[in-house]
């Protein structure tokens, strides 16, 4: 079986290859997978229970920040309509603030 490099290649640098991964659904599978996990010893027990914890926390953790994004994405949403309705006045406004906090930050 012959495998085209080239199509590879250019897949792998365009990021085709890529799927969408769901975060959500990786933490919920590896949390799957570390339930069925069988150990015999007491140490072995504690550190599956505190895999499962961080489990926990980072799901938590990925809530609070889709929840952030979601904010963001309805507070760009409304600069840009803004933006559009004032003549994209607005716009430069802000692009200048930013500009001026990166020079100050400099």
């Amino acid at each position: 079986m012959k495998v085209d490099l080239n199509s590879l290649t250019r897949r792998f640098i365009l990021g085709e290859s890529r799927e969408n991964i769901n975060p959500h659904a990786l933490l919920e599978s590896l949390n799957e997978i570390l339930s069925n996990v069988k150990v015999s010893r007491k140490v072995d027990h504690n550190r599956l229970h505190l895999g499962k914890r961080h489990i926990k926390e980072i799901k938590r953790s990925f809530k609070k920040l889709q929840e952030q994004v979601n904010v963001l994405q309805e507070k760009l949403q409304v600069l840009e309509e803004v933006s559009t309705v004032s003549g994209g006045g607005l716009a430069g406004h802000v692009d200048n603030q930013v500009v001026k906090r990166k020079r100050s930050n400099d």
